[in-house]
């Protein structure tokens, strides 16, 4: 049974019913839908399709909605490409309607020329080309080209040393937030996250009651390297976006902070994703290169929770044979023995007796060597915990909130199981029954079979985890 769950980015084609189908069959357990490409309209449409799919194979998918960011790009270019080569003069521009050629081109920053100085360099098409600043003159940067490369019309902007400037939480967040609240989203992917106080302006703009969604905080600049602990304690999901940080820093030094950001997250009991460039040849080719299986297995040994693929299914020729590929590699790689770290600092949010709770829960399945753990769950936070500490037995999170369920399936070994909603005074007696049954229904667990039941007690307060109960089924 694999652990590690797999995110897709979807794309035009992946969209559709049947490609869907084929990525939840393959192993995918959570979409992504990034709202930096496509319209509202058919990212809506998207997860629906995917929940609907998912439901007809008897399982749960996540959704994830990654907000757009700051938009930094370049304008449009005559006949749509240029070359750079090296020493060109080259020049940016506000923004601006005219089309851009090998000499000069407009970009979506309005005050480019006061986010730059002197002998700043500026990164274009995702890193690709490298640009140093000369002057700045009457609104206009004047560069030379460092390194070059084709430079196509809208691609990626980054200013490395502007970062500061770059609000994280933009205007057109909050909108795509509110569209992403409507869908439901189970989680919202916050980008160029550059200290806590980011991700505290996102969660202010979630509502105070119902529904809010787990929001990932992308680490992809300095600043947030330099905040790395705080972060993780605040965010309820940390991405390592391997993309952008291999821009904001030397390349060399990338697979080492992958290792530290995932340590953190670890050390806190917070789910962490790896991201970028995972299985990036299959985007053309339908097998991985030696090194990119050798990379995902290094990131599960490092200990993340999940991986993600992008252009592979987002634009990709295999996206059915990336995810499948994805989840063999995974399976392998866990088979490894491994002594995983548990959680030891755990999250100032968090309660110390929860934790304790869901320490002693694994310990007695893990002595007792029960077949399932169950947690009957409101918010989700119970699993989570459970999670962390990586017991070898499934964990079954069971929930009568379909949000809940959507936002564990991001949660390292856990499954998310529909169960019908348990009141009254006996609550906590017939919750017990009522999961146990639910999960033997669904052929998890077998009469004569001990599972591990943990959860928090009844009640209007949800994510306080409490008892603990081993049951034979």
């Amino acid at each position: 049974m694999r652990r590690t769950k797999i995110v897709v980015t979807l794309g035009p084609d992946t969209r559709e019913p049947d490609a869907l189908r084929a990525l939840l069959e393959a192993g995918a357990d959570v979409v992504r839908l990034n709202f930096a490409h496509a319209t509202v309209e058919e990212h809506k449409r998207a997860a629906a399709t995917a929940r609907r799919q998912a439901k007809d194979l008897g399982r749960v998918v996540g959704v994830l909605v990654d907000l757009p960011g700051p938009k930094m790009r370049t304008g449009s270019i005559v006949d749509n490409e240029v070359r750079l080569e090296p020493d060109q003069p080259f020049i940016l521009t506000a923004p601006s309607e005219f089309e851009g050629d090998v000499t000069r081109v407009s970009t979506t920053v309005d005050d480019l020329p006061s986010m730059v100085g002197e002998a700043d360099e500026i990164f274009l098409a995702d890193g690709e080309i490298v640009l140093r600043v000369d002057k700045v003159d009457s609104g206009e940067v004047h560069t030379t080209v460092v390194r070059g490369g084709v430079l196509r019309s809208r691609k990626g902007l980054h200013l490395p040393q502007a970062e500061r400037r770059v609000e994280a939480f933009t205007a057109d967040d909050e909108i795509a937030l509110g569209h992403a609240l409507a869908m439901e989203a189970d989680l919202v992917g916050l980008s160029f996250v550059r200290d806590v106080d980011d991700i505290r302006r996102c969660k202010a703009a979630l509502p105070k009651r119902g529904h809010r969604p787990l929001i990932v905080a992308k680490i992809e600049t300095r600043s947030a390297l330099d905040h790395l602990g705080e972060i993780v304690e605040e965010a309820d999901v940390v991405m390592v976006a391997r993309g952008d940080l291999g821009i904001q820093m030397p390349l060399r030094r990338v697979p080492l902070l992958q290792k530290e950001i995932i340590r953190v997250c670890n050390e806190v009991g917070v789910p962490a994703i790896t991201a970028t460039e995972l299985l990036s040849s299959m985007t053309h080719s339908p097998l991985p290169t030696r090194a990119e299986v050798t990379d995902v297995a290094n990131a599960l040994l490092d200990g993340t929770d999940a991986v993600m693929l992008s252009e592979e299914t987002a634009v990709g020729h295999y996206p059915t044979l990336a995810v499948r590929q994805m989840a063999e590699i995974a399976e392998a790689a866990e088979s490894w023995p491994r002594d995983h770290a548990p959680p030891e600092r755990r999250g100032t949010r968090d309660d110390r007796v929860s934790w304790a709770v869901a320490h002693a829960a694994v310990e007695a399945a893990e002595d007792l060597n029960v077949a399932a753990i169950l947690c009957p769950t409101r918010s989700g936070a119970t699993a989570r915990r459970v999670a962390a500490f990586r017991p070898r037995m499934p964990i079954l999170a069971l929930s009568p909130r379909q949000n809940t369920l959507g936002s564990v399936t991001i949660y390292w070994g856990v499954t998310a199981l529909p169960m019908r909603e348990v009141s009254g005074e006996e609550a906590r007696h017939e919750e017990v029954s009522v999961a146990v049954t639910t999960a033997r229904d669904a052929g998890l667990v077998r009469d004569g079979q001990l599972v591990c039941v943990v959860a928090g007690a009844p009640g209007p307060r949800a994510g306080g985890t409490d008892y603990v109960r081993i049951v034979r089924v």
